[in-house]
């Protein structure tokens, strides 16, 4: 019989549906965190420096190979050496509840025996307890030996990459594995200084501390804490690695480089018209929303920044609103057209309002962790327009703005052509339209490389060597 893939095996296994069904899971979907059991309450007294129980526990014990293990975190699973390893976190002190794991791991012995599927120490199974059926994954020491990263075993195309947020701490840690997380470290240091696009998940500030961290803990490779902790940093990078490529043939160099295709958007006459009607505000928020999602990834270092600078914005907006608001008092008594007054300061009332909902939304958002930030832009972005509309959201508060400030300036042109002639009115509105166009030219890109191909052609006339003389000047 030839000898089946770990994909093959995990198929035949999941088929097994005799005396309760068995199935595939991650290390992901195990429901650790979502646990609602509650614990008996105990009362205790302390005696001359000895914790004393309303009830005594009974005296806990295990069969050969099985051993206990706490989790830094708290949780306490069990793990039986062999080949595969089992790892569980059924509690296996009651009988009841052994009898149930150890009937299921002779089934998916069994099944492993039958299809000739090679077995080694690198092999390990995770078994989950659900009634009467049962849940597992598989997993593989896929990095480095003796070390305890486990990419999970998982072969639907939407669980490539699973990693579990819960490293157990048996096992044994290296003095190589853990210099070598150092190295990696303080390679990132050295990137977070030098590029401002790097694809390492943490600031220079962040790595730091790791060194810092990584380093105190070399002369206790073997307390479980440590290895909890060190395969959990490993994970992470692994799973980084992962996402950006690392070691493909199109891998992420940067942070803003796509490698992943994504088809454009074809509505561009939604771009157009959000763009004009914004005076191209929301065409700068675009261009953050797209850069700190580039491939449906977020750095959580990028995603504050943006935040930050968003809620300073509609801050500063709101102030002007406000600002603008309180010089409506004044004017709607001196207005020859009230109308044009109701209409800015409903504008301005508008843009405040947008602010104030916009802060309280996005105010909690601001601290969160980038898995959470990613979830949030997936569900907010259009498969079809992408991040247009949203774009337009965040812009609304200086675009709404700015057609106040329109309004508001029509109003006081009306108000001089009334008192003043409406020649008079119109030379003020010549002057003041020709400062906005010398503004905007001036500001502008364009400006900038005419001014300099004019000064290029001044100095080419006047100066054949324009080099030389200069260095002559000089």
């Amino acid at each position: 019989m030839s000898k089946l893939s770990l994909a093959e095996l995990v198929s035949m296994v999941s088929e097994t549906k005799s005396e309760g069904i068995l199935r595939p899971t991650t290390s992901k979907d195990t429901g650790r965190y979502e646990r609602t059991g509650l614990a008996e309450v105990v009362n205790m007294q302390i005696t001359s420096g000895q914790f004393i129980g309303s009830r005594v526990p009974e005296p806990t014990y295990l069969p050969p190979h099985w051993s206990a293990h706490i989790h830094p975190e708290g949780q306490l699973y069990f793990c039986r050496q062999g080949s595969p390893r089992v790892v569980t976190e059924a509690y296996l002190y009651r009988p009841e509840t052994l009898d149930k794991v150890t009937g299921w791991i002779k089934r998916i012995e069994k099944l492993i025996a039958d299809q000739d599927f090679p077995v080694s120490a690198e092999l390990e199974l995770f078994i989950k307890l659900e009634d009467e059926d049962c849940a597992y994954y598989l997993t593989i020491s896929a990095f480095l030996p003796s070390f305890r990263f486990r990419s999970s075993t998982c072969f639907a195309r939407n669980c490539i990459g699973t990693m579990s947020n819960f490293f157990p701490m048996h096992g044994s840690l290296s003095r190589g594995t853990l210099d070598s997380l150092v190295c990696v470290f303080m390679h990132a240091i050295c990137d977070q200084m030098t590029s401002r696009v790097s694809t390492f998940p943490y600031s220079k500030q962040d790595c730091e501390a790791f060194v810092s961290l990584l380093k105190n803990s070399r002369d206790h490779l073997s307390d479980g804490n440590i290895v909890c902790t060190v395969a959990r940093l490993w994970g992470i990078i692994c799973r980084n690695r992962y996402l950006t490529q690392y070691g493909q043939e199109n891998s992420r160099l940067s942070r803003d480089q796509a490698v992943l295709w994504d088809p454009e958007t074809k509505n561009r006459w939604v771009s157009t018209v959000a763009s004009r009607i914004s005076f191209r505000t929301s065409d700068r928020y675009l261009a953050q929303l797209d850069d700190v999602f580039v491939d449906h990834l977020v750095y959580s270092d990028q995603w504050k920044s943006m935040v930050t600078g968003c809620l300073r914005d509609w801050r500063g907006a709101s102030h002007g609103a406000f600002l603008a608001l309180m010089l409506h008092i004044f004017l709607l008594a001196l207005t020859p057209c009230p109308s044009l007054a109701v209409a800015s300061a409903s504008l301005f009332v508008a843009s405040l309002l947008a602010s104030t909902l916009l802060l309280n939304r996005y105010v909690p958002l601001q601290g969160v962790t980038a898995e959470q930030a990613m979830d949030y832009l997936e569900a907010v972005q259009s498969p079809t327009f992408k991040f247009q509309f949203v774009a337009l959201v965040f812009a609304l508060p200086h675009t709404l703005n700015l057609w106040g400030t329109l309004v508001l300036f029509a109003n006081c042109i009306f108000m001089l052509a009334t008192n003043f002639g409406t020649g008079f009115a119109a030379g003020i509105s010549t002057v003041a339209l020709l400062a906005f166009i010398a503004f905007q030219w001036t500001t502008s890109d364009r400006f900038n490389l005419s001014l300099a191909r004019t000064h290029d052609k001044f100095r080419a006339m006047f100066f054949r060597n324009p080099d030389a003389s200069y260095t002559s000047e000089v």
